[in-house]
């Protein structure tokens, strides 16, 4: 990992991810309730495949650099929280 990824990881907060998330679910449904690190997105029904891709994508121009794609299964799409720990943690392994 480069350093330039190193710094994109320490600038993504969960309120950033909650942000994508927000962002994305309002392109797809012309609007959204407000989401926070807490809220259980994927009970909303909001989600659907194109919606998490668009996420994972955002996530991954902020990041300056791509995300594995068994980063996206359900579970990790619960909260914003869950997405952010999910992505910090698969920065923190590819540091190794």
């Amino acid at each position: 990992m480069t350093q330039e990824s190193l710094d994109g990881a320490a600038t993504l907060s969960v309120d950033d991810v909650a942000a994508v998330v927000s962002d994305a679910i309002a392109r797809k449904h012309g609007r959204t309730e407000t989401i926070d690190a807490d809220t259980e997105i994927l009970l909303t029904g909001m989600l659907d495949s194109l919606t998490l891709v668009n996420i994972v994508a955002e996530l991954e121009q902020r990041l300056g650099r791509k995300l594995p794609e068994d980063l996206v299964v359900a579970r990790n799409f619960r909260t914003p929280a869950t997405l952010h720990a999910s992505v910090l943690a698969v920065l923190d392994q590819d540091a190794r």
